[in-house]
This record gives structure tokens, C-alpha cells and sequence, in this order.
């Protein structure tokens, strides 16, 4: 088995598995992780029926909205916010701290969010819990804006991300490389994906801290989606299915020019509807033939997250800068919390693309959706420029 390694000291306090790092690095080497990653033998199989409309003209929405409503009275759904990995891909910044308006600084993504949970606590009653899950790089400048926020943050609660050493492709562990020590933590080490949640989130103590408050269900969304909001259809259309047997609602919207691969479709190896990763497609696969696009927006019952659920680990490469402007090649290891659809029952509904799915990846995208995203903060109670 691969050494095990130490983490730096002032990092003793982030969660770190020496023993499974090792057992990955060795499944790396072994090429086992190459294989999981593997595109699958055949394309997938649309949906056998469409998900659950919920989108404002449809049908059943007044009766979901119904259903939905009682259950935020009734104080059963927390909000499970994304806030963790590696605040490198908006330019040095942690996303959640991000202003969505430069005339607003103190209205970021973070705060968006918890506004959200707080409008639909005054519009329907009862409590919505709020958790942000951070990693080790984004820790520290949450925690500053949530002190910053006062008030405004009070009940928020966080956990953190679990952390892995990143390594080369010969499986040498980067902070074992000589002159390491001078290469910044995020150099050194990477959160191990959205995938982590579901464990952490039950290790962490706040699944059970969730229960304690009597929540039932929980919706897990990015923290820069402003459209994931604690919306009664939607949850309606979950406790629906969580009835006919599922664990987990997925939100879906149909696949537009753009979307970059992936689908919710059925697995042709496990044979049920699932969500599939792009990188997992053949590429002979026909996107036209595989409509619904995954918002990675999801809703879970509290207790399908009480066990494990054995998502696959993937070997991510990437070419990192050195402070000395170099570059070096890593690999990573991650998890997708996408994958939980592969082992639970999973339901789908198609929800309104212009109003629950705003993803913000890049700086461009911000300056692109800024109006999407004001108004979004406005709907949550806070006061913004009208672009």
C-alpha cells in the first residue's frame, strides 16, 4: 500500500483519511480509477416516461404547491448549501463571499441564499435551516463574511469538506515533492468533490442536528445556483415521489445549445434512470435523443443520508500554477454526489431552466446573468440595484 502521508498542522482541524488516501493512490496506480472513469459500452436510453412537470403553467402545480407549502410550515426541509472547493475558478475569490452587484458588497452569493430560506420562513411559517458546507480554502473567508453579516447570518450553520492530498501522475503525493513546503495549500491539496457532502454531512453531526429540528428532507444545491430556492411545487413534487418509493428528486431542465454533456437517462448497464456524467458518454451518443439536462439541484430525505452510499472515486487531471508561474500536472481524486442516483430511488422533475437554474462558473457568467441574479435577490427580500 502507498505511504501514508501527514497534513500540514494548521490544516489538522479539516477532515483527512490517511488510510484511504493510500488505498486510492494504489487504486490509481492499478488503473482501477482509470477504468471507473471509463465512458460506458453503449450510449444510454432516454427516460421511459418525462419527469414531473413543475413548471408555472403545468397541471398539477396548484397541488404540489399545496403539498409543498404544509410541509415548509411544518418546518420538515433544511437547505444544504454547496460553499466548498477550491475558490480557483472565480478568480482567486471564494464564490459564496462574491457580490453579486458591485454596489451592494455585501450581497453575495452566501447571503442570497440564506435571504431565500428567510423569505419562505415568513412566507409559509415555519423554519428553514441553513448549512453551507465549506472546504478548506473557503472556510476562512466565510466565516469572516458570515461575522461581517451579523444578524443577517444568525443560525447559519457550517461543516467542512473533507481534504486530499493532490498527486502526480505517478502517484506521488505533492506534499512530499521536494520544495513543497513553499507551494501554497491550494496548490498542495484539493476538496474531493460535491460527493463529500453526503458523508460529511452525517460525520459532521449536522444530519443529526437536522433531525434533532424535526427537518425530514433536504435541498442540496451549488451556492451560486440563485434558483434553487425552497420552492413548494417542487418540494410537493418530492414528497410525491418520496411516496411512490424514491430517496432523491432530481431537477431537470430541457438541454439547450451549450450545455455541456451529461444527461439524466437510463443507465444501460444498471438499467434505471440515473444521472450520467458526460465524460461517461460514448461518443457516438446522441445528446438530441437525451433531452433532460441535470441542474445538480437535488432533494434527499434525511434518512437516505444516514448510511453510506458508495459513490466511485474519479482520478481528475489538471495542470496547476506554481507561484513561481510554472506549471505542474496533478491528479485529484473526487466524488459526485450526482452518482447517488445510481444506488437510491431516484425521481425527476423538469422545473422552469430561466427561473431555478442560474449556474455562475466564471466571472464572464456573472457579468452575463448580473440582472438574473439582482433579481433574484430582490425576490429574497434585499435590497439591490435595478440594473
Amino acid at each position: 500500500m502507498a505511504p501514508r502521508v501527514s497534513i500540514r498542522p494548521h490544516l489538522a482541524h479539516v477532515p483527512f483519511d490517511p488510510d484511504a488516501f493510500a488505498a486510492l493512490v494504489d487504486d490509481f496506480r492499478s488503473g482501477r480509477l482509470e477504468r471507473l472513469a471509463a465512458p460506458l459500452p453503449r450510449p444510454p436510453k432516454p427516460l421511459p416516461a418525462p419527469p414531473t412537470d413543475v413548471r408555472p403553467d403545468a397541471v398539477a402545480r396548484p397541488r404540489l404547491e399545496r403539498r409543498g407549502a404544509a410541509a415548509l410550515a411544518a418546518g420538515k426541509l433544511a437547505l444544504v448549501v454547496m460553499n466548498g472547493g477550491m475558490a480557483t475558478r472565480f478568480g482567486q475569490t471564494a464564490k459564496g463571499v462574491f457580490p453579486i452587484a458591485e454596489d451592494a458588497p455585501d450581497v453575495s452569493f452566501l447571503r442570497v441564499k440564506i435571504a431565500q430560506a428567510r423569505a419562505a420562513e415568513r412566507a409559509f411559517g415555519g423554519a428553514v435551516p441553513v448549512v453551507a458546507m465549506q472546504s478548506f480554502a473557503t472556510e476562512g473567508p466565510t466565516a469572516q463574511h458570515l461575522a461581517a453579516l451579523g444578524d443577517q447570518a444568525a443560525g447559519v450553520d457550517t461543516f467542512l469538506q473533507s481534504l486530499l492530498p493532490r498527486v502526480r501522475p505517478d502517484g506521488t503525493a505533492l506534499c512530499e515533492v521536494e520544495g513543497a513546503g513553499a507551494w501554497p495549500d491550494t496548490v498542495v491539496y484539493a476538496a474531493p468533490g460535491h460527493g463529500d457532502l453526503l458523508g460529511r454531512l452525517r460525520a459532521s453531526g449536522m444530519l443529526a442536528a437536522l433531525r434533532e429540528r424535526g427537518v425530514e428532507h433536504v435541498l442540496v444545491s451549488n451556492v451560486d445556483n440563485l434558483g434553487a430556492t425552497p420552492d413548494p411545487a417542487v418540494f410537493g413534487a418530492h414528497l410525491e415521489a418520496v411516496e411512490r418509493g424514491a430517496a432523491m428528486t432530481v431537477e431537470v431542465v430541457p438541454r439547450t445549445e451549450g450545455d455541456a454533456g451529461g444527461c439524466v437517462a437510463v443507465h444501460p448497464i444498471l438499467d434505471r434512470p440515473t444521472i450520467i456524467e458526460g465524460f461517461r458518454l460514448p461518443p457516438d451518443t446522441d445528446l438530441a435523443a437525451l433531452p433532460h439536462f441535470n441542474t445538480n439541484t437535488l432533494w434527499f430525505t434525511l434518512d437516505a443520508l444516514d448510511a453510506e452510499i458508495p459513490l466511485d472515486w474519479f482520478a481528475v487531471r489538471k495542470s496547476i500554477a506554481l507561484p513561481d508561474g510554472e506549471t505542474v500536472e496533478v491528479v485529484q481524486f473526487e466524488r459526485l454526489i450526482g452518482q447517488a442516483a445510481d444506488h437510491l430511488g431516484a425521481a425527476f422533475v423538469t422545473v422552469d431552466r430561466a427561473a431555478r437554474f442560474l449556474p455562475v462558473k466564471t466571472r464572464e457568467e456573472w457579468a452575463a446573468r448580473r440582472r438574473q441574479l439582482l433579481a433574484a435577490a430582490r425576490a429574497a427580500g434585499l435590497a439591490v440595484p435595478t440594473v
